[in-house]
């Protein structure tokens, strides 16, 4: 053999080995970049089967004594609710005129260990978290700490162009702009499947403080969790507080929202539920997700009892001022005069055309609903009946159109009971 020849063995080893490593690292590459779709078909199990008993068990149901002929017809639409959806668990509460009145939990918060939903049991809000947002901005308004016109750079002194010249209004309103979830040189690529940690509201920012804006600020509308994210951080700066402890303090202690907060990835929470996908009549975790990038947007934790007691206190005297809840739930003009093609107020949806008994009804509407990883919510206050109406279960959807249903006539029950009851009082009333 000759020289050349044994010298160019180890060469080609060598080069094999590069070659290898390489196409190693950019499957690694590929597979962390796209895990999501590429794990999509793998690891589904049959959805348990749970025994639906007439009777819950006393850490699952509330009920108010004087509206104890609803338990049993409110338990059964939950249950039969939960089936429907096919979601491991679904939890429900409703108020009336700022008490809560039923509330109830059916199927597993938990299906690897057996666990089962009850009363405690917080889920994830997603974009319900706005209105929580916006009621602590709301305090901020009270105490005078905040102007919603603005330049948001008056509070947030290293931001630069674009965001510096938009206003905390046009934030809480989706009219400044601001873009949404896009795709990222990140792990994954999705960036609402976000895993980075985010120490606070305006280290989050820096995902995208130097995009160029879709439009003029005022002049279109957008809805973008991110743009919420920019309302989120003028709180923390203008309270000088970090974000989730100023919601603690001025938002969830005042209301006893005792099971209420950020979703952590890297530490346990108390009563947290676990996240999951279904469909079929089969299940799988979701995937795992860091939402410390979108606390103000979409990032929080609650449970529904905590919930109604928030939307409670936009149509009540308390937390709020008449004055600022006013402000909260006005829709927002564009520059033009012309009104938001979503009726967005400052981080509440609003309608006069809600649609109850198959149209038989039309009432006013404020809400806010959430789809998050794993997570869907219903949040509604009807101010008509005094009633509010949250809807939360551990099975991710695109929208809430398939919960929204189940959700009105769960609330539709109670408001059939009002209106007995009101007709009743004016039936004597008369007599």
């Amino acid at each position: 053999m000759s020289n050349s020849n044994t010298a160019a063995a180890p060469r080609r080893t060598i080069i094999r080995a590069l070659i290898l490593t390489l196409l190693f690292v950019l499957a690694w590459l590929c597979f962390r970049l796209f895990e999501p779709v590429l794990v999509r078909s793998i690891g589904w199990q049959p959805l348990p089967a749970i025994e639906e008993k007439e009777t819950m068990p006393a850490d699952a149901e509330f009920v108010d004594a004087e509206w104890r002929e609803l338990a049993a017809p409110a338990a059964k639409r939950l249950r039969e609710s939960r089936a429907t959806l096919e979601t491991p668990a679904l939890s429900a509460a409703i108020s009336v005129y700022g008490k809560r009145i039923w509330a109830g939990a059916a199927g597993l918060a938990d299906v690897e260990n057996q666990r089962n939903a009850n009363l405690d049991s917080r889920f994830r809000l997603g974009s319900t978290s706005k209105a929580v947002t916006s009621v602590a901005i709301g305090t901020l308004l009270d105490a005078g700490r905040l102007d919603l016109e603005l330049p948001v750079q008056h509070y947030i002194a290293d931001l630069g162009p674009p965001l510096s010249t938009i206003t905390t209004r046009q934030a809480m309103s989706h009219t400044a702009g601001v873009r949404d979830y896009g795709l990222c040189f990140c792990f994954p690529v999705w960036e609402h499947l976000n895993r980075r940690a985010f120490a606070n509201t305006r280290e989050a920012l820096r995902v995208f403080d130097l995009d160029p804006l879709l439009f003029a600020p005022g002049e279109g509308f957008a809805y973008s969790s991110y743009g919420y994210n920019v309302a989120g951080a003028v709180l923390e700066a203008a309270s000088a507080t970090p974000f989730l402890e100023y919601l603690q303090r001025a938002v969830f202690d005042p209301l006893q929202m005792n099971h209420s907060g950020g979703d952590f990835a890297d530490s346990a929470v108390a009563h947290r539920v676990s996240f999951y996908e279904t469909k079929d009549g089969k299940y799988k975790p979701a995937f795992h997700v860091d939402n410390s990038i979108k606390w103000p947007s979409g990032g929080l934790l609650s449970s529904p009892s905590d919930m109604v007691a928030l939307g409670n206190a936009m149509i009540s005297d308390g937390l709020l001022s008449a004055s600022t809840r006013e402000q909260l739930l006005t829709p927002q003009l564009l520059a033009d005069g012309s009104e938001n093609p979503q009726g967005y107020a400052l981080g509440w949806r609003v309608s006069d055309q809600k649609k109850l008994f198959n149209g038989s009804v039309t009432t006013r509407i404020i809400s806010h609903h959430g789809t998050a990883v794993g997570s869907t919510t219903y949040f509604a206050v009807l101010p008509e009946f005094g009633l509010v109406v949250s809807v939360m279960m551990n099975k991710g959807q695109e929208n809430i159109d398939s919960l929204a249903p189940q959700a009105t006539a769960l609330a539709e029950l109670f408001v059939a009971e009002l209106q007995r009851r009101a007709a009743v009082t004016q039936e004597s009333a008369v007599k």
